[in-house]
């Protein structure tokens, strides 16, 4: 076994079961953490702020509780030396709430509180509870959609429905935005995965409240109204105001669309279908004025097989429900948001009210509320303490993400958008890649040797044959779960960085055939539908656009949340002129093999070991004409 692997094994296990206690943080760079009495003047005490904001800017290099308690530290002592403005008032829509919503802990003292600290009681091995939550999520969402903007631009036949509204409906700078929103939408659902929820969680938890918007953005996990959320807050940190539009009356209304405010119009996405609500003719983005006044335009969103959920009568009654989670209600976050500037700038304050004049007058607009969803999701942590089941589930997950390892070094860094490698760093490519070599290397070593490594690495072995092998058992099994979740998000990353080949390799072959079984099943073919109706308009290739066909409508779940919005993908397919049903599983053969992806030596080395040990599972619209061809692939 190599001195490498050993090496980082030893540093891995070291991490990951002694735990972080002893990690030392290593300081900002630049900032002055000198004690400061309470004569500091608010001018002064910026510095606070500032070295807040350097601990959320090197979340990949300190150590992720004290971090937590840095930030909040530092920006409570900021507050407390700002004068409070006394005749400050909370938004008075919160009153418009159920008394049982205005209830919560958090949504008192909004004048005059502090940040808050993790509730008392929560156990130990969670860091998780406090308003540094929303700051790390609002972090997350700014960096994101920075990234977007510097970054992306829309697909050409996108780009043509923008150009066609210039100094027709929108002005240049106003087509701008909405190509923004587009990219943040499109960003949102290729990376909240709507994944049923597991026997445990299921029924116990109302739409939308499972996950507060920082978890979905960690665990890239959410139902149609956390995707909302997580788009919402994306074109808030770029300005765009974005709300979620409720069609028809409570007991049967459908909230699965958000409206982006362009100028005068609401423009609408499905967070649901993954798919922005087209015009008639099945392109572009519609508006809620039109489909207002033409509900027949809906009928472009139906397919064969499922009606659109919204109808004409649902048009009667249009609700817009504003986000505004309780921190960002505060008189803190206001303060807080007036301070930050240039690259530190979040949007941290909301003012429902504010938001409610400039919308009610849109046309088909009904009325306007202050959205319950947000305020509940904030209690989904306590809810699942205090359920066994969910409390081992929760332990499980921020282990996986929470604690310092290759894994969830790589996911940090993914969600700051570091992919690749900088200054003798490496980026999240790179970390996911190791972690599916690491278990590799592991499960392929014997019992003794991987003893050795971890008497190596100083720990108190077992010395019953028996309890040593569950030991390394235990070690293995985490192993294997960074593997799963790093292949996926390996396809992920390549899929928004237009690598398609690459991208269906990690979800066919790293996600799908190493791992039959698992919740991103759905996902993975939702991403290798993705990466092949590129590829075929890419390549003017009507055998891929096929095999995107048949991979849209194969998933065999059809309780799939992405059944339906995948089979209007599938029937929209350029290149396809009518496909009557999906091909039969030897027309299927046929279909056009994928090239494997040309990577750096370690992925093209992972690639090459992962065919010599993987059975053959790989779904048959992706299947390789025979082994040799893979092999020179890989090679």
């Amino acid at each position: 076994m190599s001195c490498t692997l050993r090496l980082t094994i030893v540093s891995l296990l070291m991490l990951s079961l002694l735990g972080c206690e002893n990690k030392r943080v290593i300081r900002p760079a630049n900032i002055d953490k000198t004690q400061t009495g309470a004569n500091t003047d608010a001018g002064s005490s910026k510095q606070f702020v500032d070295q807040a904001v350097n601990y959320l800017d090197g979340l990949d290099r300190y150590e992720p509780v004290r971090v937590k308690s840095e930030v909040l530290e530092q920006l409570n002592r900021w507050l407390n030396v700002q004068k409070f403005d006394k005749t400050w008032q909370p938004d008075p829509m919160i009153a418009d709430l159920p008394s049982e919503v205005q209830g919560l802990p958090r949504l008192q003292n909004l004048e005059t509180r502090d940040f808050l600290e993790q509730p008392n009681g929560y156990p130990n091995f969670t860091m998780r509870g406090s308003e540094f939550d929303f700051f790390v999520g609002t972090y997350w969402a700014k960096t994101i959609s920075n990234w977007i903007r510097e970054t992306k631009l829309p697909p050409e036949s996108m780009q043509k429905f923008l150009d066609a509204q210039e100094n027709k409906t929108l002005d240049e700078s106003q087509v701008a935005d909405l190509g923004l929103a587009y990219l943040l939408f499109d960003w949102t659902v290729r990376h909240i995965q709507p994944i049923k929820p597991t026997k445990y969680e299921e029924g116990k938890f109302a739409p939308g409240t499972s996950r507060d918007v920082w978890e979905a953005l960690q665990l890239n996990e959410g139902d149609a109204l956390e995707r909302a959320r997580v788009f919402i807050q994306l074109c808030r940190q770029q300005g765009l105001d974005a709300v979620v539009v409720k069609f028809g009356k409570d007991k049967d209304a459908v909230t699965q669309v958000v409206g982006v405010a362009i100028g005068k119009e609401l423009y609408l996405f499905d967070t649901a279908y993954g798919l922005p609500i087209s015009t008639a003719d099945g392109s572009g983005i519609n508006t809620l004025s039109r489909i207002v006044e033409h509900p027949a335009d809906l009928q472009a969103m139906a397919t064969k097989n499922y009606k659109y959920p919204v109808s004409a009568d649902d048009l009667k009654n249009v609700t817009l429900l504003i986000d505004a989670p309780s921190t960002s209600l505060t008189q803190a976050a206001y303060l807080l948001e007036g301070v930050l500037s240039g690259d530190s700038t979040m949007k941290l304050y909301v003012s429902p009210s504010s938001l409610k004049d400039r919308l009610a007058d849109f046309q088909g607009v009904t009325d306007v509320q202050l959205w319950m969803v947000p305020f509940l999701a904030e209690e989904a942590m306590s809810k699942r303490l205090s359920d066994p089941d969910l409390a081992q589930l929760f332990s499980v997950e921020r282990w996986l993400y929470d604690t310092p390892t290759p894994f969830s070094m790589a996911r940090m860094l993914q969600l700051m958008c570091r992919f690749e490698g900088e200054s003798q760093q490496p980026g999240a490519r790179r970390l996911f890649l190791e972690a599916r070599i690491l278990e590799r290397k592991f499960r392929i070593s014997t019992p003794s040797e991987q003893l050795e490594i971890l008497k190596a690495s100083g720990m108190d072995l077992p010395s019953d044959p028996k309890s040593q092998q569950v030991y390394l058992d235990r070690i293995h099994k985490s192993m294997v779960m960074w593997r799963e979740l790093a292949s996926f998000n390996l396809g992920v990353i390549s899929l928004g960085a237009g690598q398609n080949e690459s991208a269906v390799f990690f979800f066919q072959d790293g996600t799908l055939k190493e791992f039959p079984n698992t919740r991103l099943k759905s996902a993975a073919y939702y991403g290798i539908g993705r990466a092949c109706e590129a590829l075929a308009i890419e390549e003017d290739d009507p055998a891929m656009a096929q095999n995107a066909y048949d991979i849209y409508t194969d998933d065999d779940d059809v309780l799939s949340p992405y059944r339906r919005g995948n089979t209007l993908r599938a029937e929209r397919l350029p290149l396809i002129e009518e496909t009557e049903e999906p091909a039969k599983e030897d027309d299927k053969a046929d279909a056009k093999p994928m090239a494997e992806p040309e990577g750096d030596k370690p992925e093209a080395e992972e690639k090459k070991a992962e065919a010599e040990s993987s059975d053959d599972t790989t779904p048959a619209p992706m299947k390789e004409k025979d082994s040799a061809e893979k092999d020179s692939a890989e090679s």
